[in-house]
């Protein structure tokens, strides 16, 4: 593990989500603490820090990850952090998100990274029940599902709480029966979904079984995590890096963090960014804390160009392409398939809702309705006025905003999105072509310094 050194293991990325107050971040950080995946002196430092503040019992390892001091005050995650951890037969790059609904546009830029989904629910009496009821576990599942994820597993956190200690077993096979239902409802398709039922503070079925749960006989949450590879990647195709961070670094200029989602970055390439057609020379390659020369899809990485790329003029949202080899293009246009999931009205052209796709969020009209499909007699009817809640409609939709997208058929993380509006998910599309812009002159950041 990290502290003997990391093994060369093939790596799959994980998306950690819950409601706020579930217990996530403790669940994920004691899981690391187990094996081993913190480095040692600063970890150290941190519990001391903790226990100094009299939070020692979960400060100690979940500050760990949050690690803002607002963070810590209000005892909830605010930003998205990554740590890594290894398995027996996976290196894992977890994201651990905000569980407060009003940081929904940030859990969704996480989602575009994972490979896996780990949907954390409360054993708690009456906090389950109102997560459900409020909708926010269904919303955070859609999310996983919509932003491409396919797997998805399920920690019932907090079952050593007194309001089910005494029959706890019970409480469990209750809620795995509900989850089961409604992440089939959502989309999952998954033969046998994994449902492990962990304490965070004991680390009870993380990386060891639970004495005090020994009703339990499935697997632990790391088992579960590693029955679910190894993840296929797509085929060999040109470059794809949607950026998720920008940092400027006084040693190493301008650093892009993101997904490789396919093609390969190498030290020395050049990479363009679109929209704007920002382009700069790799100077290095960061891989779950490790220089590496090279990385490929599905590799989370932190890219550096030195001075050749200005932070001021990269940001969240952009992809990363070649130059030459079907380099990435702003969208003009696109047309994409709609299911309207939740909309209080009717959804007509000229509608402008907000769309997710990537780790972009832009404002985008619904610029003609195309068809909509009769999901009973499968025929569609052309040029309709409208579409409403549990429809499927066929749009032609223009971003008002500069984004790159893709049809799913070719670049599948790119090709599909969640419509968004007053801070709710209402549909989810697939996108079937686009209308790209013509592919911009590369810029540099020298070139940006004499404009000015």
């Amino acid at each position: 593990m990290a502290a003997a050194g990391k093994k060369d293991l093939p790596g799959i990325s994980i998306a950690v989500v819950g409601p706020r107050g579930c217990g996530k971040t403790t669940a994920i950080a004691r899981l690391c603490q187990q094996l081993e995946a913190f480095p040692q002196e600063q970890h150290a430092e941190t519990r001391s820090l903790a226990k100094d503040m009299g939070r020692p019992e979960g400060g100690g390892h979940r500050w760990m990850l949050d690690k803002l001091r607002s963070e810590r005050e209000r005892g909830g995650s605010i930003v998205n952090s990554m740590v890594c951890f290894q398995s027996e037969a996976y290196t894992y790059t977890a994201i651990d998100t905000p569980g407060d609904a009003g940081f929904m546009k940030t859990v969704l830029s996480a989602t575009t990274l994972a490979d896996l989904a780990v949907l954390c629910v409360p054993a708690v009496m009456g906090e389950f029940e109102e997560h459900l009821e409020s909708g926010r576990l269904r919303e955070l599942a859609l999310a996983c599902f919509t932003m491409g994820i396919k797997h998805i597993v399920v920690f019932v956190t907090k079952i050593d709480d007194v309001s089910v200690a005494e029959a706890a077993d019970a409480r469990f096979q209750e809620i795995s029966k509900v989850v089961n239902t409604f992440l089939k409802e959502v989309g999952y398709k998954q033969k046998e979904i994994p449902i492990v039922p962990i304490c965070g503070l004991r680390g009870d079925n993380l990386a060891t079984r639970g004495a005090e749960s020994a009703w339990y006989a499935g697997k632990t949450a790391v088992e579960s995590l590693d029955s679910l590879g190894p993840i296929p990647r797509p085929a060999e195709k040109p470059l794809r890096l949607p950026v998720l961070e920008v940092h400027a670094h006084e040693d190493v200029g301008t650093i892009v963090v993101g997904r490789v989602e396919t093609g390969t970055v190498r030290s020395g390439i050049k990479v363009m960014f679109s929209p704007g057609g920002w382009c700069g020379k790799v100077e290095s390659i960061q891989r779950d804390g490790e220089e590496v020369n090279e990385a490929k899809g599905g590799d989370i990485v932190s890219v550096a160009f030195g001075d050749s790329l200005s932070a001021q003029d990269i940001r969240r949202g952009m992809v990363g392409g070649y130059l030459t080899d079907d380099p990435a293009v702003e969208a003009e246009t696109f047309v994409a398939q709609v299911v309207v999931l939740d909309h209080p009205g009717f959804l007509r052209a000229g509608y402008c809702p907000a769309i997710a796709v990537g780790t972009a969020q832009v404002p985008c009209e619904f610029e003609e309705l195309v068809s909509i499909l009769d999901r009973k007699t499968k025929t569609e009817q052309a040029n309709p006025e409208m579409a409403r809640t549990g429809e499927v409609v066929t749009v032609k939709m223009r971003p008002r905003e500069g984004v790159c997208v893709e049809a799913f058929s070719v670049y599948p993380s790119l090709g599909r999105f969640a419509v968004r509006d007053h801070n709710r998910t209402i549909g989810v599309g697939v996108i079937k072509e686009v209308t790209k812009r013509a592919a911009p002159q590369p810029r540099t950041a020298e070139q940006n310094d004499n404009d000015d």
